[in-house]
């Protein structure tokens, strides 16, 4: 094996030079070749805008569509030079071991099994390396710098001072958050393990769970316009006014069901402390159909045997879920939950799209950007500010990281016994 080291250091080394070279080449080419693709939308849009005689200036139809252009042909450009890697790092990892190898089957086997793998996962690398560990890595360091690059720690302490306005508005973010983490995977689970066992007692089962998984589809900030109608809070009615007629606003089906009335025309997600509870149902509303899918998938995989003994020893329906399917399926719990944590702690688009930014409503997510658009000490600190704070986020993530490590290793070692 020592050996062979060396010849599969050179066939990769050679596979990255050619691939480094050779695929930016071909993509700087196919991008000055269809350039001419920019001008045929921009001409498109320069049709529509006086077809439909549309108000805002020309110049910024042809900018929107030469965007649309630029953004199409890119896609088909990353999604062919993706290919094009992947056929001619295959290619050469295969003729060079054949070179390599001099005639023996076995070593042209071991040399393309070593340099295969990394084919694949080489281009994760690199992308995480440069949108995830160096970003990481330079937010960490900013967060502990002044303005002027001066070393401090000041930008935490600012988190933590009692007579800054920071003060209130992380502390209340951190307790937000913190609600979030444990009530929405909670609740995604528990509803989702619920329907996965109803739906498959009953024939309807796959309608139910077909309406359920719909809203996953549906991205966060159509999920909260959605809610915003059914939790609006109504308003005024039609007055008359020196302008005309002041249109009345009709009333949120939720607020209409509570038999509130258009005098009483807060929002149900404004209320103070508690509006938190009514953003969170519009994220579980989303993932329990994915919590469901999965859970439904893991519960046909417990054997049937098991469930037949239990039944023989007399179990009734409950023991049989919590003492029997339960336990079996609870690597497939901690894998769902530890989605929903990862998930819940990026949310950020469900209360910025409801305007939702009360101080009693932050999480550490929409505090970043209330941060980089409200807050000021020292001038232009601002920026490092928000990296202590996207530091914090980080940190949340943490605990679950070791968590999940120390499990796969203990599932490791159970398998490896």
């Amino acid at each position: 094996m020592r050996s062979i080291r060396p010849v599969i250091a050179g066939n990769g080394l050679a596979i990255i030079l050619t691939v480094v070279f050779l695929l930016p080449t071909t993509a700087v080419v196919a991008f000055v070749a269809t350039g001419p693709i920019d001008d045929f939308f921009a001409n498109i849009g320069i049709w529509l805008h006086h077809t439909n005689e549309w108000s805002f200036p020309e110049f910024d139809t042809i900018e929107r569509f030469s965007k649309i252009g630029f953004a199409i042909r890119a896609i088909f450009i990353a999604v062919g030079i993706s290919f094009l890697y992947f056929w001619i790092s295959n290619w050469l990892n295969m003729g060079l071991a054949r070179v390599s190898s001099r005639g023996s089957l076995g070593r042209q086997s071991t040399i393309i099994e070593a340099i295969q793998p990394w084919i694949f996962v080489g281009p994760a690398l690199v992308l995480l390396l440069l949108f995830l560990l160096i970003p990481a890595f330079s937010t960490l360091s900013i967060s502990f710098q002044e303005a002027d690059g001066t070393p401090t720690v000041r930008n935490y302490a600012f988190l933590w001072d009692e007579s800054a306005l920071g003060y209130l508005q992380f502390r209340l973010a951190m307790r937000n958050s913190l609600m979030w983490l444990i009530l929405v995977p909670t609740c995604c689970i528990s509803l989702g393990l619920l329907i996965a066992v109803l739906a498959d007692s009953v024939r309807w089962g796959i309608v139910a769970k077909t309406l359920i998984f719909v809203p996953l589809a549906i991205s966060f900030v159509g999920a909260a316009v959605i809610w915003r109608n059914i939790f609006a809070g109504g308003g005024i009615e039609a007055q008359q006014t020196l302008n005309g007629v002041t249109p009345s606003y009709q009333i949120g089906l939720l607020k209409a069901l509570l038999g509130h009335t258009a005098e009483y025309n807060e929002p149900l997600y404004n209320l103070k402390f508690w509006g938190n509870f009514f953003l969170m149902w519009i994220l579980v509303w989303v993932q329990t159909g994915f919590a469901m899918v999965i859970f439904s998938a893991a519960l046909r995989g417990v054997p049937q045997d098991t469930i037949e003994a239990a039944t023989i020893d007399g179990a009734n329906p409950f023991q049989l879920f919590f003492r029997v399917k339960l336990p079996q399926i609870y690597s497939t719990v901690l894998v769902v939950w530890t989605t929903l944590v990862i998930l819940v702690l990026k949310v950020f688009d469900i209360p910025y799209a409801l305007s939702a930014n009360d101080d009693d409503k932050l999480l550490l997510a929409t505090m970043m950007e209330n941060a980089r658009n409200n807050w000021s000490i020292g001038g232009d600190n601002v920026d490092n500010l928000f990296a202590s704070i996207a530091v914090m986020l980080m940190l949340t993530v943490v605990p679950n990281m070791i968590f999940n490590a120390w499990r796969i290793r203990r599932e490791q070692k159970e398998l490896g016994h």
